[in-house]
């Protein structure tokens, strides 16, 4: 479900279980993203919220003032999303689609949380002068800049493609393999990245894999598996 959530995006997740623990929720809820969104993208809150209305600690209180709090619950229980949550999700998914982007990144999920407005997370955002309308124009002006010159890069990227391919320098699958693998990894930071590509020319990775590689590497269990599958080269 996460494969196109930028590593941000995938840190929010993260932190909207905890959340939702610290509650003693059965499930993540809308609002408890809203409290992951908001512990880990200081950017976006800079960018949209008043600094006195992003402070998690105020936030984390309305939340408990509106719901119903219980014992904490382990962290380490993987609960499940609400229905609520999940059309957050799927709002996010989809405001990435309109705006043109491949990924789903923080400022996806933001509106993504906007939209489901029944939510106590929608609440606090609109009560915090948050619009869907406002944020939304504005991440599309940004796109419109940020596009200019990757329309560019697509048109020759695609006549230049075409050629290789009746050249038979490149298979059509291959190509495509390797276009989906490079936009995965635009997903991690640079060092990341590098390190993956590094392994792979050693023979040490799957190329074609790197992307779940990296998902993989994040478990301490597979990361000390694989530093041992070295040591024994």
């Amino acid at each position: 479900m996460f494969e196109r959530y930028t590593e941000k995006a995938r840190r929010v997740i993260f932190f909207s279980r905890y959340e939702a623990s610290q509650f003693g929720a059965s499930q993540i809820e809308a609002e408890h993203i809203l409290l992951g969104l908001i512990r880990e993208d200081k950017n976006l809150t800079a960018r949209f919220f008043h600094r006195s209305h992003a402070n998690v600690e105020l936030i984390r209180k309305e939340i408990e003032n509106r719901t119903v709090m219980r014992d904490r619950i382990s962290s380490q229980i993987d609960l499940p999303l609400s229905e609520e949550a999940k059309r957050a999700l799927s709002f996010a998914a989809e405001e990435s689609e309109t705006l043109g982007n491949r990924h789903i990144g923080t400022e996806h999920l933001l509106l993504g949380l906007l939209r489901e407005e029944n939510s106590v997370a929608a609440e606090i955002l609109y009560e915090r002068g948050l619009r869907l309308s406002d944020i939304r124009k504005d991440l599309m002006r940004q796109a419109g800049i940020e596009q200019a010159p990757a329309d560019r890069d697509w048109r020759w990227t695609k006549e230049l493609s075409e050629a290789c391919i009746d050249a038979g320098l490149f298979a059509q699958r291959e190509m495509v393999a390797e276009f989906t693998n490079v936009a995965a990894l635009r997903q991690f930071e640079a060092d990341t990245e590098a390190l993956l590509r590094m392994l792979a020319a050693k023979g040490l990775a799957d190329p074609q894999r790197l992307p779940d590689l990296a998902f993989d590497l994040r478990d301490e269990t597979k990361l000390a598996e694989f530093i041992e599958k070295l040591r024994r080269l």
